[in-house]
């Protein structure tokens, strides 16, 4: 189904030189704006003011590293993913502090699917170059003090502040090894926990203009929004598409009961009028899940629904169905 998916998960170290101050809520659009804003400082030869309008209309697009780590468009020819879904997912801190120092360091992950792995330098000098100039509320400068690879929960180091180095250590996550995780989980229920507002839309007629939000998603909901999503990363960044039963897998997913919900709605804006409220807490669902669960479990990496560059649609798996 998966096999093809790849993806590397890097956690990046960040010590402030001063207090950096941040929002309670929201981390992942701080660091998504910043790390926006380096990379374009860096690699744009054109500069303009307003980079999602600019890219499409630039004639480099297709060679430029912003571009085509930040605002990738015309990819693939597919018509649907004339504007594909970026190659990268952050994993803002969960945590609820507004002060970062040297004590208590910045860390957070970054996502890179498939073939934008090959980028992973532009985010090193990216994030070097962001420090000097500061981030967060108070612009607060910081160091790029290190930097691991994540891979079977288990993180290696491969960043040397000092000397600015990188070791060549490869830690993709592949579609098989999502395979073997996903015959290792409980094959008839499973518990998952929404970490940051999920924002799922659905379109029960298929009309234009009539996708609904979903406040509590039913089983086929997620799954219909994985297989989307996982599709278009594997379309546009790993080689071609999903080898699925597109339909099939959707409507089947409707015999998947929902046996326990404990959500809450969180309302959340970016600039005043990016919405993305969603929702978070735990929901359980029963049924044959065989042929979903590397859908779900590669969504723990990739998220799911909206937004998810800004860090949001993360979930886990409760430990205790692993």
């Amino acid at each position: 189904m998966i096999e093809r998916l790849f993806f590397s998960q890097y956690r990046f170290i960040l010590t402030p030189n001063e207090t950096i101050q941040m929002p309670k809520y929201g981390k992942g659009n701080i660091l998504r704006g910043a790390f926006g804003f380096s990379l374009r400082r860096l690699l744009c030869v054109v500069q303009r003011e307003d980079k999602e309008v600019g890219c499409p209309s630039c004639q480099i697009k297709d060679r430029c590293p912003y571009a085509l780590i930040f605002n990738p468009f015309c990819v693939v020819s597919a018509k649907r993913l004339q504007n594909p879904p970026r190659g990268y997912v952050l994993k803002p801190p969960l945590d609820k502090e507004i002060q970062y120092n040297s004590e208590k360091p910045l860390i957070f992950d970054m996502v890179l699917v498939g073939d934008r792995t090959h980028f992973f330098p532009y985010l090193i000098v990216s994030f070097n170059e962001l420090g000097q100039k500061g981030m967060g509320l108070n612009n607060g400068k910081f160091n790029l003090t290190g930097i691991e690879i994540i891979k079977d929960n288990r993180s290696k180091p491969i960043y040397n502040f000092s000397s600015n180095t990188v070791k060549n250590i490869d830690g993709r996550i592949v579609g098989g090894e999502i395979i073997t995780q996903a015959k290792d989980l409980k094959q008839k229920e499973i518990r998952l926990r929404f970490l940051t507002p999920t924002r799922i839309k659905y379109n029960p007629t298929r009309e234009k203009g009539k996708a609904e939000i979903v406040r509590v998603p039913e089983f086929h909901h997620l799954i219909r929004r994985l297989r989307d999503r996982l599709n278009a990363l594997c379309l546009t960044y790993c080689g071609g598409p999903l080898e699925i039963d597109f339909i099939g897998i959707a409507e089947r997913a409707r015999s998947v009961k929902t046996v326990s919900v404990n959500l809450k709605w969180i309302e959340q804006k970016r600039k005043g009028f990016h919405d993305q409220s969603g929702f978070v807490g735990e929901i359980e669902f029963q049924g044959n899940l065989v042929e979903y669960l590397p859908l779900i479990v590669a969504g723990q990496y990739l998220h799911v629904g909206e937004d998810a560059v800004f860090g949001h649609g993360w979930y886990e798996i409760l430990k205790e169905d692993v």
